[in-house]
């Protein structure tokens, strides 16, 4: 093969440029990551909507109601009650257990990050439908020997829970140099939380089957009613918050975010307080008290998966 002087000017030429390209390309691999890294720092609004997971909740209530036969409505001269209602009886409780629900999230979140770090003031609000009615189950005295033979339905659950949640947040940068910022996080924060309770209690259609009474007129008053509370209950709390996502560097001063989040507050409890009672009579009885109810609950964590906007300037 013979090699003329144009042959060994051109592949000197192409010599040449490949050296010129791997220069550049060095040049631009130098600032690349500087300038992803300052394009994600400094001050930042996020908007944010996803999913939420929450967990099956087992709701608790209680109230200060008395026994059939000290209901001055349904028993006013205390017939057969042998003394039994001049003190007031412990607290009556049961409870109900539902399974989990989905639900959605929104959120806002303003901060300042730094190469490593960030930290930020987050608000979110979540809801999730459960919509379950489930068993009663009693765990007094004075209500379970109702159920035994007075009760023949005694149900109740939960319909929409929804809270408002405010978060002081820090975050770590895994990558803090890439387009690709993947990132771990911690928060503490308080919640703002309500759920709509039900409760259903309905007596016995055959009044021969009802023993709280011997007189047939005190069992044939009583057979068939049926009482039905609801309310809309809230409580707040303190609670924290782990975090894990990724920022995604979509142009100058906007990113892509992309978060993972597990929430856990403290125990839900009303408090004693009147509801809403579908029944035959007011809730006023015994000695003249009002009736107040209570519901709680131990379980009030969630999981969420969300995506959103990151503009900084």
């Amino acid at each position: 093969m013979r090699v003329t002087g144009d042959s060994v000017h051109r592949l000197e030429k192409e010599k040449v440029g490949m050296g010129r390209q791997t220069a550049t390309l060095a040049i631009v691999s130098a600032f690349a990551l500087p300038v992803a890294a300052a394009a994600q720092e400094g001050a930042y609004l996020e908007w944010a909507i996803g999913a939420v997971i929450a967990p099956g909740l087992r709701v608790t209530g209680t109230d200060n109601d008395v026994g059939t036969k000290c209901d001055l409505i349904i028993n006013p001269t205390r017939a057969e009650t042998n003394g039994e209602c001049d003190t007031q009886p412990p607290a009556t409780a049961w409870y109900n257990e539902v399974g989990g629900a989905r639900g959605m999230l929104a959120g806002v979140t303003a901060g300042y990050a730094t190469r490593r770090l960030r930290l930020e003031a987050e608000y979110l609000y979540r809801s999730a439908a459960y919509n379950a009615r489930a068993p009663t189950v009693i765990g007094d005295a004075v209500t379970l020997d109702k159920a035994e033979q007075e009760l023949e339905v005694a149900d109740g659950g939960v319909g929409d829970v929804a809270a408002h949640h405010w978060f002081a947040n820090v975050h770590y940068h895994i990558a803090p140099g890439s387009r690709l910022r993947p990132h771990i996080g911690i928060g503490a924060g308080w919640a703002r939380m309500s759920l709509d309770y039900f409760s259903r209690w309905k007596r016995n259609d055959d009044p021969a089957a009802i023993t709280t009474f011997v007189d047939p007129v005190l069992k044939a008053k009583i057979a068939g009613t049926t009482t039905i509370g609801e309310g809309r209950l809230s409580d707040s709390m303190p609670g924290y918050q782990v975090l894990a996502g990724a920022d995604y560097l979509l142009r100058d001063g906007v990113s892509l975010a992309v978060k993972v989040r597990r929430a856990d507050f403290g125990d839900f409890d009303s408090g004693g307080r009147e509801w809403l009672q579908l029944r035959s009579h007011d809730s006023t009885v015994g000695p003249g008290h009002r009736v107040l109810y209570s519901v709680s609950t131990g379980d009030t964590s969630f999981w969420t998966a969300s995506f959103g906007m990151k503009y900084r300037w």
